[in-house]
Formats: structure tokens, C-alpha cells, sequence
């Protein structure tokens, strides 16, 4: 499939051979997305790992408004992604059985994917453990990367809180 070739700048695989993520190939399909459709929508079950080859994504988040009806959410825009270091996103389905997308993808432009299945994704792993370990480190640091952010925002926004209330 001419879609691995794709892969090997993705951070995913950072450090990895094309032959060595080639074993990934039996987990993985490419797919086309048109402008404005949604790749992954928040709070769905997840069971798969997605990696932009072309084009971009808006990732939102729905921000709940006073009431905790559906009407009095909006959503927003964290994050445009671009093709350029190939993002891959929904990795915690790939850890995690049940997975809820906690948030929005969707297509900005038209956009090429690759869509990597669970099951098979997981196969994979181990029957090439040494490579298996390599991809998850990737997605740890990852995850790690995206707690110290999200840490960082807490503090923030705390702080923002603090300074109001002491007004």
C-alpha cells in the first residue's frame, strides 16, 4: 500500500525504518475526507488512530454553557493542524478499551488520512515487540507533551480566576 511511504515523517514512527513500519500495514487504510466533514466527533467511542497526509483539521472542543442542555454548548477551536509533520490523533483509543473521543475533528480541506485499526494495530505489536515498544513510547511521549501543556493552561487559567476574584 502506497500510503506507508507517507508515514515515516509521521511522529508516530519517529525513529523507525520504512521496513519496520511496514509491519503496520494489515492496521491501516487510507481514506479521503471532503472539506467540513467530521473525521472524529467528541464523545463518540473510538477505535481508531488517525494520521493527516494531506491537507487540514480543526480540532474544537464543546465549551458548556450554564444549562446542561445540549442546546447551551458552542463549540471551539483549540488547534489547526496542517499536514507538514504529519499529526496523527486519537491515540488513546489505541491504549485504552471504550475510549471516548474527547475531542472534534474536522476536515478544514479536502484531506487524505490514514486510518489505523485497533485489533490489528495491536496484533502488530506483538508480533514485532521491539517495534511495538517503540511506537508506544512515541505515543507516551505524546501524551506526556499534551498533559505538561494542558498543566500549564490549568495554572494559567487558575491564576486568571485568582486575580478576578481578589478584584
Amino acid at each position: 500500500m502506497p500510503h506507508i511511504q507517507h508515514l515515516k515523517n509521521c511522529p508516530l514512527f519517529k525513529g523507525l525504518t520504512e521496513e519496520d513500519i511496514a509491519v503496520y500495514r494489515p492496521a491501516t487504510r487510507q481514506v479521503s475526507y471532503k472539506a467540513g466533514e467530521a473525521i472524529m466527533k467528541e464523545g463518540e467511542t473510538g477505535e481508531t488512530l488517525v494520521i493527516l497526509i494531506h491537507g487540514e483539521v480543526t480540532i474544537s472542543k464543546k465549551l458548556t454553557l450554564l444549562g446542561e442542555d445540549e442546546s447551551d454548548t458552542k463549540d471551539k477551536t483549540f488547534i489547526t493542524l496542517n499536514d507538514e509533520y504529519r499529526p496523527f490523533f486519537g491515540e488513546m483509543a489505541m491504549l485504552m478499551d471504550g475510549s471516548i473521543r474527547t475531542a472534534s475533528v474536522i476536515a478544514s480541506s479536502d484531506c487524505e488520512m490514514v486510518i489505523m485499526e485497533k485489533q490489528p494495530f495491536q496484533d502488530a505489536n506483538m508480533k514485532h515487540p521491539s517495534i511495538g515498544l517503540h511506537v508506544m513510547e512515541n505515543i507516551a511521549r505524546k501524551l506526556a507533551n499534551n498533559l505538561e501543556r494542558e498543566s500549564k493552561n490549568v495554572l494559567k487559567l487558575t491564576t486568571a480566576f485568582s486575580l478576578i476574584l481578589e478584584e
